[in-house]
């Protein structure tokens, strides 16, 4: 009830009584009733005043409670946009939104579906209230299909009372909790849509209700709203501080062509002027042009391994200090910047990897670039963790997501390319590849290279 109808009522009820109070005593009481009359219109008043006063207070009690739930809501929404502004992670930024949206409306379960490049593709999917376990156990996330679906022209916010009646619902995969009501809104950033965000099975705002789903509100699905768009934000923000690093890569990247340049150009150069020098001095006799000549070569020949490893993106002498610490670290800051993957890397300090020479450097890395590849494209991960360890007889690397992963009966019938490359590199430098793969369960892969001592005893 607004404040126009509520003071409309004020006026218009004590009115409409006192009439009713004044024709009740003409029409009930003569003159000679006249005591009685004035009792029971006396009692009429008072009666009359008692309930309308408690019709006022309880109206306005309404109202403050209204007021008093709104103040909540607000200030709880407050403290949830504070919270993901101190957060510059990308994926941690996700995660809390879907988190703290569904603290804010006091839901059991929780999901943000980020959008792929195709209409109505997922991306990735962080969930909230649903244990790994369950997680694991799911076929595979939602599709953006039936019920889902919010990536439509309108983008309208939906609220379901009831999930299973739903005409749009297509129903739950295998091992997916028990829902009923929901309501989703989607997330748009700078006018395009980011993704949607879910909340189900409303909970009742009582104690040892867990069992009972109350539905949700329009004023819980206008609630949602605003916090969408802090967390849009706050997704804003997190992406510009990815940007920042890309933008730190791509920097370094022009960097490496202006060493190229002005460095393994110039070397080409300067030797190609001193062949031309040997060409002239052919004739001579002079025992110096072979060493000359010799010299040239091999000048040559430490350009075309530079220039090997400028086409595979590092900087030139790096496989020569056998830094593979850094190269894979490198990889993994490119790959956080230009997906959504969280990737993580741990590993021993550089100087425990100096047996291993350039060239087992150089396919080493290639083969974790391009396993790091099939992650982002195929697995849809969230998380990857890269491991580099080693012991008195071999140097393992471990690279494991937790994406769907893929049937390991179809990954012997594979004919991939990728796969295909990264046996043939492990085999050049003597090393041994493991791939595991378990559908739903993420793909580990373990790369075993052996110490080059231990391999000539």
């Amino acid at each position: 009830m607004n404040n126009r109808i509520l003071k409309a009522l004020s006026v218009v009820l004590p009115i409409l009584f006192v009439l009713a109070v004044i024709f009740m005593r003409i029409s009930l009481f003569t003159d000679e009733q006249g005591n009685l009359g004035n009792l029971v219109t006396a009692i009429v008043v008072v009666l009359g005043a008692t309930f309308f006063s408690i019709f006022i207070f309880n109206i306005i009690e309404s109202r403050e409670l209204e007021i008093q739930q709104r103040s909540l809501q607000l200030e709880a929404l407050h403290e949830a946009a504070l919270a993901l502004t101190h957060e510059l992670d990308l994926q941690v930024v996700l995660q809390k939104v879907v988190d703290l949206s569904r603290e804010l409306l006091g839901a059991k379960y929780g999901a943000l579906a980020v959008q792929g490049d195709e209409e109505g593709h997922i991306e990735q999917f962080f969930t909230s209230g649903i244990s790994e376990g369950d997680r694991q156990r799911i076929a595979h996330p939602p599709q953006g299909q039936g019920i889902l679906n919010l990536s439509g022209p309108s983008r309208e916010p939906i609220i379901v009372d009831d999930i299973k009646t739903d005409p749009r619902s297509s129903g739950f995969p295998f091992a997916h909790p028990d829902m009923k009501s929901l309501v989703g809104v989607p997330i748009e950033s700078k006018g395009e849509l980011f993704g949607n965000l879910y909340l189900a099975n409303k909970l009742p705002n009582s104690q040892n209700a867990d069992d009972r789903v109350d539905v949700f509100l329009e004023s819980d699905r206008q609630l949602l709203e605003k916090f969408a768009t802090q967390g849009a934000i706050a997704i804003e923000n997190a992406q510009l501080y990815r940007k920042t690093q890309e933008l730190a890569v791509l920097q370094e990247r022009e960097r490496f062509s202006m060493d190229l340049h002005d460095g393994i150009m110039q070397s080409v150069y300067g030797t190609g002027l001193s062949l031309q020098e040997v060409k002239i001095q052919m004739g001579s006799g002079q025992p110096e042009v072979t060493t000359r000549v010799e010299g040239a070569i091999g000048d040559l020949s430490q350009v075309l391994r530079d220039i090997r490893n400028y086409i595979m993106g590092l900087r030139p002498g790096r496989f020569q200090e056998q830094n593979i610490v850094t190269g894979i670290n490198e990889i993994a800051l490119e790959l956080r910047a230009n997906t959504l993957l969280n990737v993580q890397v741990e590993s021993l300090p550089a100087e425990e990897f100096e047996p291993w020479d350039g060239e087992d450097t150089a396919e080493l890395l290639f083969i974790t670039q391009e396993a790091l590849t099939n992650i982002r494209k195929h697995s849809h991960a969230r998380n990857v963790a890269i491991q580099l360890t080693r012991d008195q007889q071999q140097l393992v690397i471990k690279i494991k997501d937790d994406g769907i992963g893929f049937d390991p009966d179809v990954m012997e019938k594979s004919q991939g390319q990728g796969l295909h490359n990264m046996r043939e590199r492990a085999r050049n430098v003597g090393a041994t590849i493991e791939i595991l793969p378990s559908r739903g369960e993420g793909t580990l892969i373990k790369l075993l290279l052996p110490v080059p001592d231990a391999v000539d005893e």
